[in-house]
């Protein structure tokens, strides 16, 4: 059997394979995001307190002045890697959907492969059922 879609269905697979890739770099990407977003919220946590342990008994103003800077920085830093977070998230989505339609045009050219393969195999079957036919007619007119 030869499918004459054959290149195009080989493409789509390939196509289809670098969509997936794509998606497993952009959910690693995530996750990486996910896992700095962690740490940024656990040194904040530590930093809390910390300054709550600093804020009893004789406070040092450089102290407090230090920390609430440092909890400020740790706040702003957060609030940046939610967004890239969330731009990464909208990235992912958008990947996930472009391998989506790519394995929707993969099974499009293979369902058309297996309908092109059925349709020979059941005209092969034909044409060996009227071989058979005419040999039999042949046999019963000769005997």
């Amino acid at each position: 059997m030869s499918f004459k879609f054959q290149p195009i269905l080989n493409l789509r697979k390939h196509h289809e394979d670098h969509c997936r890739a794509r998606l497993k770099e952009e959910q690693t990407k995530l996750q990486r995001i996910e896992d700095e977003l962690t740490k940024i919220q656990a040194t904040k946590r530590a930093q809390e307190t910390e300054a709550e342990k600093l804020a009893v008994g004789a406070v040092k103003p450089e102290y407090l002045l230090f920390g609430s800077a440092y909890l400020g920085y740790l706040r702003r830093k957060q609030e940046e890697t939610k967004g890239r977070r969330a731009q990464q998230r909208e990235k992912v989505d958008k990947t996930r959907e472009a391998l989506i339609q790519a394995r929707k045009e993969t099974k499009v050219m293979e369902k058309l492969k297996e309908k092109k393969a059925r349709e020979e195999a059941e005209e092969r079957l034909r044409l060996e059922q009227k071989t058979l036919d005419e040999m039999a007619i042949n046999q019963i007119y000769h005997s």
